[in-house]
Order: C-alpha cells, then sequence, then structure tokens
C-alpha cells in the first residue's frame, strides 16, 4: 500500500510538471551591427564611388572603369601596375558575407562593420572588404595585386579606398 502511495505521488508530480507551449519558437534577434550612417544604394553607380586620384597608391587607371557582366552592380577598375580594384552596390550583406568568408575578420570602416577576407588566389594576393551600409546591403570594395604582395600591403592599400568609396554613397 505504501508503494503504491509514493507511486501514485510520483505519477502526480512527473504530470503535474509537463505543458505544452503554443506557437512557433521566435529566432533571437541578430547582434547590432556598427553601421555609423545609413547608407542609400539604390541607382548608385560604383563606378562614380572611386577615383583616379583614389587610386593614385596603387597605380594609374590602364583602360576607363567599366561594369562586370559578370557581377551586378559593380565596376572594375583595371591599373597599369598589375593591380585591380573593384567595387560593387548594393552587395550582399555584412552577414552573408561572414557566413561565406569563413577566414575573414570583423573590421571597421568609417564606423561602419567591415568583413574583411584576404588570401592568395593563384598569382594574385586578393582583399575583399564588405561594408555595411545597412542591415541587409553592404559596400563591396575588393583589390588584387599580382606578384610578391604581402597581405597586410594589399589590406592597407584598400583600406582608404574602401573609407572614400563609403563617404560618397548618400545618406539613407
Amino acid at each position: 500500500m505504501r508503494r503504491s502511495l509514493l507511486l501514485l505521488l510520483a505519477v502526480l508530480a512527473v504530470a503535474g510538471c509537463s505543458y505544452r507551449i503554443q506557437g512557433e519558437p521566435i529566432a533571437e534577434p541578430l547582434p547590432p551591427l556598427a553601421i555609423a550612417t545609413p547608407r542609400k544604394t539604390t541607382g548608385v553607380d560604383p563606378c562614380r564611388l572611386i577615383t583616379e586620384t583614389d587610386l593614385k597608391p596603387i597605380g594609374t587607371l590602364k583602360v576607363p572603369a567599366a561594369p562586370r557582366a559578370e557581377m551586378p552592380n559593380s565596376c572594375l577598375f583595371t591599373l597599369k601596375e598589375s593591380a585591380c580594384v573593384v567595387v560593387a552596390v548594393p552587395y550582399r550583406s555584412f552577414d552573408e558575407s561572414k557566413n561565406i568568408q569563413k577566414k575573414g575578420r570583423e573590421v571597421q570602416t568609417g564606423k561602419h562593420a567591415t568583413w574583411l577576407s584576404c588570401g592568395k588566389q593563384e598569382k594574385d594576393m586578393v582583399c575583399t572588404a564588405t561594408i555595411a551600409v545597412t542591415r541587409g546591403e553592404s559596400l563591396m570594395v575588393a583589390i588584387g595585386m599580382s606578384g610578391s604582395v604581402t597581405e597586410a600591403k594589399a589590406r592597407d592599400l584598400l583600406e582608404p579606398i574602401g573609407v572614400e568609396a563609403l563617404k560618397r554613397m548618400p545618406a539613407a
């Protein structure tokens, strides 16, 4: 009898602790992203975001800047010094770049969160900066340099170009 009573109390105790939650789980909100001044991306011409003056520390234009057919909303600046710069806007989000470019790291460009990814691609050193301009869109600035260019040098040459391109984008 005593065992039956204990068993009955245990069953009631466990049954009393179970309940069902109504609804679907809600995703955890995304962490805040540093965006000093949100920028408009609609109608922005990526070929007008950087100038020949901005490119002088790297070299001089070999041909006029031109959109890249294989990459929407982009512009290619080909330089005589075996280097090129690509600008694209609007570009994928900061979070997408972070998920795709696993070896990158977060830095700041003009008080905007930036995902920076650098590495050798064949014989070239390539650095890509995805600069957040809104939560869902970014400005992408990349540099590719042939020869024995170090990651630090490519990164240092890319950073001021990203700052200037960001400044030329209209505020939202």
